[in-house]
């Protein structure tokens, strides 16, 4: 029976974070070797309070309504939703505020699930969100959580061709 539980969960594990993160590698590098790529302030006591309340799933009340079998897969899968659509939530909250902030003249933005799944693959080509203000063009950061100026150099590779081609915008 122990062995079936922790065969669920290690399945439910993969597959959640094969989802989310499209490797189930990647939320533990994001947790630690890779925590300072996100400069919300507090993501990581906001991430470790989700997986604390996905442990209620254990609490004595909830042991009649979820058996023993599903438990821990249970625990699993909310230990990886809970505190990723929280922090996600509130990190593109946040970073859409900046953007209406901004005063961009065309923006295109990514969600925070999207930059979670494709930038670690894409580091070079992928923008989580990008602002063009007065044909200078912007990218936003989650490790400063501020925007900065894409260089022309990458901008003519990354940028929509539309402002490429309205802006001029070449490799230098």
């Amino acid at each position: 029976m122990l062995i079936a539980r922790l065969l669920l969960a290690a399945l439910a594990y993969v597959l959640v974070t094969a989802v989310l993160f499209g490797n189930p590698l990647q939320p533990i590098a994001f947790a630690t070797f890779w925590s300072d790529r996100l400069g919300v302030p507090h993501w990581r006591v906001i991430a470790l309070l989700c997986v604390a309340a996905s442990a209620l799933i254990f609490a004595r009340p909830l042991k009649n309504t979820v058996t023993a079998l599903l438990r821990p897969l249970v625990f699993v899968i909310l230990a990886v939703l809970l505190p990723t659509a929280v922090v996600g939530h509130h990190t593109d909250g946040i970073r859409h505020r900046a953007v209406l902030a901004f005063g961009a003249d065309e923006v295109e933005e990514q969600s925070f699930f999207t930059s979670i799944r494709e930038a670690p693959s894409e580091f070079q080509f992928f923008l989580h969100t990008v602002a063009l203000k007065g044909c200078t063009p912007y990218a936003w950061s989650y490790r400063k959580m501020a925007f900065f100026v894409v260089p022309p150099n990458v901008g003519a590779n990354v940028l929509p061709q539309h402002w490429i081609t309205r802006c001029g915008i070449v490799r230098i």
